[in-house]
């Protein structure tokens, strides 16, 4: 199954429906989110947990000789993960926030991961049933409803203008010392807030340049994006501009982190002051 990517990504579309589906029914009924508050505050609804139940089920009918990670089953001892080479990793509602706010900015995420990289990876978003995925041989795509998959890439830089992205809660305050750094390059800035992993989303389809976080994220929350982002040209760093890694240590928390769509520009320049 995993030599045959295109067949893997049509089993991985199916399982990503389904769960949209299971999403979207609690989503039309707020009075089932029972939303409870894991131990680091962030929140879980009834639709998080249906969502990962279809995955875990989904996933090992399509591939069951590999262990999956997921969000909502993340206490997995690392001495039992560590062996891992090669596994699944989900975030079944990325966005809870979101999906709270009821701003249709909510998305299901899978990543396989192979020696630490996220090798490829799919993203749902249950509300417009548009996907988008990427592999190192595939490149990466994006399909709207019933339309045709359509090829998508990142965009080179237009001059000095630089289109950053930024989350809803985690805006533009924290980031002053970035974007100080920015506009001494002579740099024009403008921004947008968006949600979940929809900001990695307009990087690929070149909508934007440049998404910059600071602040603690699951590994769960990047890795489908970054193989998404990787297979569409552009890159998703670490604050020493190198490649995020996975299943690397005993915790599950990436470093800050930027998301690039055009590498080719001098970013070490740009971003010295700051890093």
């Amino acid at each position: 199954m995993l030599e045959d990517k295109n067949q893997l990504i049509t089993g991985l579309k199916a399982i990503c429906s389904r769960a949209g589906d299971a999403i979207l029914e609690v989503y039309q009924q707020p009075e089932l989110w029972q939303t409870q508050q894991k131990s680091d505050a962030s929140p879980v609804t009834a639709a998080d947990l249906a969502a990962h139940q279809i995955i875990s089920q989904g996933l090992q009918a399509l591939t069951p000789e590999l262990p999956l990670l997921s969000e909502e089953a993340a206490d997995i001892p690392w001495e039992e993960r560590r062996l891992w080479s090669t596994y699944w990793l989900a975030d079944p509602l990325d966005g809870t926030k979101e999906f709270l706010d009821r701003n249709d900015e909510f998305t299901v995420n899978i990543a396989l991961i192979e020696q630490g990289q996220a090798s490829l990876g799919i993203i749902y978003q249950p509300t417009t049933a548009c996907f988008w995925w990427g592999d190192r041989q595939l490149g990466a795509w994006k399909q709207t409803a019933t339309a045709e998959p359509e090829r998508i890439q990142v965009r080179p830089l237009k001059g000095q203008q630089l289109h950053l992205l930024t989350s809803h809660r985690h805006g533009l305050d924290k980031l002053q010392p970035v974007l100080t750094a920015l506009r001494h390059q002579k740099l024009l800035l403008e921004s947008s807030p968006l949600g979940s992993s929809l900001k990695f989303c307009r990087l690929a389809e070149g909508l934007a340049d440049f998404y910059p976080r600071l602040g603690p994220t699951g590994e769960w929350d990047t890795a489908a994006a970054q193989a998404i982002l990787e297979a569409a040209g552009g890159q998703l760093l670490n604050w020493q501009l190198e490649p995020l890694t996975y299943n690397q240590k005993p915790e599950l928390i990436n470093p800050d982190f930027v998301a690039l769509a055009d590498p080719s520009q001098p970013w070490h320049q740009w971003l010295k002051a700051f890093t």
